[in-house]
């Protein structure tokens, strides 16, 4: 092949950056606009896993940002691998070793001395460097890293970027070799301390373990030979397959005051997993906790029998005595939309009693603070299979039939929607049918305590997460749903006020959806968890379908009806219709809504054996009020066929609520599960890794935050939570050098001081 036929050398001769960075996105690499040898953006991880579009790359050129062109590495541009050779005798040096790898595209750089040779490798390497080696500095770049291309300008010599080798990248099965080659050249570390110093920073008591079986780990660490060292039995790693030479020189250490383990390589261990790995049943010590005999706490919930991330059995569903009007829903629902998940069908049906009553009850909560039976619900499935749109368009039917004032549309600005909430007629009044102004009219005292539904409510949050106009929207639905009496706020139209709400909404989206939709912050900021968020029910089934269409039951649509219009209705003033008042509900359930609530907030301790996902914290807060809000719909259906002045919440209605509220936490559970198929687990894994590593490089030393985030392309806040996980798990601790944050690997902290 002629040389100017081949894509990579055409690329790399064009007269501009702006040419040679179209060509090289045409070959399949995702490239950069560099100021000398730097990125010219503030940030570029979205272009390590996306390259970008000819439109981004001519939008760079106008703005003065191409001046330089770079090609990110890694699996994003096919797998590209470039060798950085830096110095007079590091070429050499390489063909000498690898003259099989010299068949390939070839840079000799700007700076005089070095050379990039490209190559693509099935199986990517992690990038690796030696740096100031006899040989020069040596770097094998990949995932994560950038290479300055031709015809690009050396900053400091002011020479181009020109090629050295006019041949095709080659592309080679692994790089393990290369890899081995380059660690060589890197200063060799001792394997072990001359004497085995226990680590820092670990967790050492008030962990509630069972002492026996604390006692159990000491001693069977004591028969294995194992020294002690106060406190700290010290012996072979019980992991050996996880050391290159089985531990020769052991680096594990017992703590038997605490029951807590730690490797230098593997980190540290729970006790749970130390017993799991060296033979050890808890069980036959009375289990893993100290539960003390004489405290069986009222509905106490087995926290030994599954780690908070694995929940127990949901409450069994055939237990649920559920009232007349939601059974005949589930009944009508459920074979109307017979592929639909009944967790689905059963949230929906609860969604519409929650807009029916609007903010028209609550109960004054022994905490202080009034709850009201709104609802946000997200239906969570992938697309076609399980039908869940089916579930939000029954629902729907059932209220344009039933209360269709008590619906609202759907916001289009933070402003709009805080337009429609203080019950601001649209400027086309004038212009709607007869039967719409009557609705609209309707509707102006229920203004904020109406129901939305939302036909991808992933795109909501994506939308409030990238759309500069819809600012603010993410706290009004944040403020919304915990129901304040007032606020107002200016828009384009003036002043608008904001009274009495109490919004309800129901969504549907997919996990694949939500996931690209949401981020950390999303979880962290309470907006996601203040939704049900629901999944299908692990027993999923079919049911058969209806032979024929069935109309909306007249009884559905009566007893909806029914409930929204013995509820206290809109008063008559000077200035119209007010918003109705509401009834304080006789609640009788509160100690058991404590109870849950506190046996929740129990399985969010940190100090567990097996933490919650921290994800999965604000969900367990909210659970207990999920479930108060349940219980009052029960409550609110079953009070129509009396002749009470309010609905009584008693034991029952509790009950029926927290099996459900149950089935809702394992719920959240499969979600997150789901999402982290996705590869965000993954993901997260490798990145721990790469600081782990980056953070091992600076041996004693140490690494400030700000180096760290910067020379691994990731936020402040993204390093730090990285940094904290790592810590957790006994593998780095925190100096302060200064107001810096300074991280420096446990295997050389004691090494430090």
């Amino acid at each position: 092949m002629h040389s100017e036929s081949i894509p990579i050398v055409s690329a790399a001769q064009a007269k501009n950056s702006l040419t040679a960075a179209l060509q090289y996105t045409e070959i399949g690499f995702s490239v950069l606009p560099l100021k000398g040898k730097i990125p010219s953006l503030n940030a570029w991880s979205q272009y390590q896993v996306e390259p970008a579009t000819f439109d981004k790359i001519h939008s760079w050129h106008r703005a003065g940002l191409l001046e330089n062109v770079g090609i990110v590495c890694g699996a994003v541009s096919n797998n590209l691998v470039v060798l950085d050779l830096d110095g007079p005798a590091g070429y050499p040096a390489f063909a000498a070793m690898f003259p099989h790898l010299t068949e390939t595209f070839t840079v000799a750089t700007g700076g005089g001395v070095g050379q990039h040779v490209y190559l693509f490798a099935d199986e990517l390497p992690d990038t690796v460097r030696a740096m100031k080696t006899p040989i020069g500095h040596l770097e094998l770049r990949a995932n994560g890293c950038q290479i300055v291309a031709p015809p690009s300008i050396h900053p400091d010599t002011g020479q181009p970027y020109t090629i050295l080798n006019e041949l095709d990248i080659l592309r080679v099965p692994d790089l393990t070799d290369l890899v081995a080659w380059i660690e060589a050249f890197k200063p060799q570390q001792p394997v072990q301390q001359s004497e085995w110093r226990p680590p820092v920073n670990l967790p050492t008591g008030d962990n509630n373990l069972n002492p026996r079986v604390v006692q159990a780990l000491a001693q069977h660490f004591h028969t294995q030979g194992f020294k002690q060292y106060g406190e700290w039995l010290h012996g072979p790693c019980i992991y050996p397959e996880r050391h290159k030479h089985g531990d020769r020189h052991p680096s594990f250490g017992y703590h038997a005051g605490s029951g807590f383990g730690h490797c230098f390589v593997c980190g540290t261990m729970l006790a749970k997993d130390i017993c799991a790995q060296v033979g050890i049943n808890p069980a036959d010590l009375g289990g893993l906790l100290d539960v003390p005999e004489h405290v069986t706490p009222v509905n106490a919930v087995d926290l030994t029998a599954a780690p908070p991330d694995e929940p127990n059995e949901e409450l069994d569903q055939s237990d649920l005595k559920l009232p007349a009007w939601l059974e005949q829903y589930l009944d009508w629902a459920g074979t109307t939309g017979n592929q639909t998940p009944m967790i689905f069908h059963q949230a929906a049906g609860l969604w519409l009693l929650s807009v029916a009553i609007g903010r028209r009850l609550y109960g004054e909560a022994p905490w202080g603070v009034r709850l009201y039976p709104n609802m946000y619900a997200m239906l969570i499935a992938s697309t076609t299979f399980y039908r869940k749109s089916t579930a939000f368009k029954l629902a729907e039917q059932v209220a344009r039939q039933a209360i269709p004032h008590m619906l609202m549309p759907t916001p289009g600005s933070p402003e709009r929607f805080q337009e429609a909430l203080a019950g601001q007629l649209p400027s086309n009044f004038d212009k709607l049918s007869k039967a719409q102004k009557e609705r609209l009219t309707k509707a102006q005292p229920f203004a904020a305590q109406r129901g939305l539904l939302k036909d991808e409510v992933a795109g909501l949050f994506g939308t409030i997460n990238k759309k500069d106009y819809m600012t603010g929207m993410k706290d009004l639905l944040m403020e919304l749903y915990d129901c304040p009496d007032f606020s107002d706020k200016d828009t384009q139209s003036g002043l608008t006020s904001v009274e009495n709400a109490a919004l309800s909404i129901l969504g549907v989206t997919t996990p694949a959806g939500l996931s690209a939709a949401v981020s950390d912050a999303d979880w962290d900021n309470g907006l996601l968890i203040r939704f049900a968020l629901l999944t299908p029910e692990p027993n999923y089934h079919e049911r058969p379908a209806a032979e024929v269409f069935q109309e909306v039951p007249e009884a559905l649509v009566e007893g909806l009806r029914a409930l929204h219009e013995r509820l206290p209705g809109p008063q008559a003033t000077e200035t119209g219709l007010s918003a109705p008042q509401a009834l304080r509900l006789d609640v009788r359930c509160w100690p058991a809504c404590q109870s849950y609530g506190d046996r929740l907030r129990r399985m969010c301790d940190p100090r567990k054996d097996t933490e919650l996902d921290e994800r999965l914290k604000g969900v367990y807060g909210r659970l207990h009020v999920h479930a108060f809000k349940l219980a009052t719909l029960f409550a609110a259906l079953d009070w129509l066929d009396t002749d009470d002045e309010v609905p009584v919440v008693n034991d029952d209605h509790w009950r029926n609520a927290e099996i459900i509220a149950e089935s809702w936490r394992s719920s959240a559970h499969r979600l997150l599960d789901q999402l982290d198929n996705t590869g965000e687990a993954i993901q997260e894994r490798r990145q721990q890794d790469k600081l782990l590593r980056a953070i091992r490089q600076t041996k004693t030393n140490g690494v400030n935050l700000r180096s760290l985030y910067r020379n691994l392309n990731l936020t402040a806040k993204r390093a730090r939570q990285l940094a904290q996980d790592l810590m957790r798990a006994g593998l780095i601790v925190e100096r302060r050098v200064g107001n810096a944050e300074w991280y420096i690997a446990t295997e050389y902290a004691d090494l430090s001081r």
